[in-house]
């Protein structure tokens, strides 16, 4: 975050993972490479900085770009739209426990580890000695555990 008048703390790192319904398999086929990947439809979060989803092959990051087939800002409505079968969604695990359980959504292999995210909790500037900021930042960091109770 650019907002020099927010105050950022890290609360936890998270996976992510790439998904897709067992339905949008059928119809268009279960990718296995990054090169596949990129003739996918894809779910895309738009409020990173690039909507490509970028990949650590060895040391490097690799970056894909699926045909769009949605965009949105919401991690909660990508992962509904991909159990609806519009495309391929990479999202981060603690979003994914109900959905893979009930094998709504599958996990996809592409051979390369999706680049991670993180939990952040961001509060104006002038909040900076508010007791109950650091409450709830400790609280969320303890709820959260290391790693992350999703991670698990």
């Amino acid at each position: 975050m650019d907002d020099k008048r927010l105050i950022v703390k890290h609360l936890a790192a998270s996976r992510r993972v790439l998904v897709a319904s067992p339905d949008y398999f059928k119809r268009y086929g279960r990718p296995t490479s990054l090169q596949e990947l990129e003739r996918h439809h894809g779910v895309i979060y738009t409020n990173r900085g690039a909507s490509d989803w970028r990949f650590r092959v060895g040391r490097k990051f690799v970056t894909v770009s699926p045909t769009v087939a949605l965009r949105v800002n919401n991690g909660l409505l990508m992962r509904d739209a991909a159990v609806a079968g519009l495309g391929v969604a990479l999202l981060a695990t603690f979003l994914l426990e109900d959905p893979l359980k009930s094998q709504t959504l599958k996990v996809i292999d592409v051979g390369a580890e999706p680049e991670g995210a993180s939990v952040f909790v961001a509060y104006p500037e002038d909040l900076r000695a508010s007791e109950k900021i650091r409450t709830l930042t400790t609280w969320l960091r303890q709820a959260f555990g290391d790693p992350p109770y999703w991670e698990l």
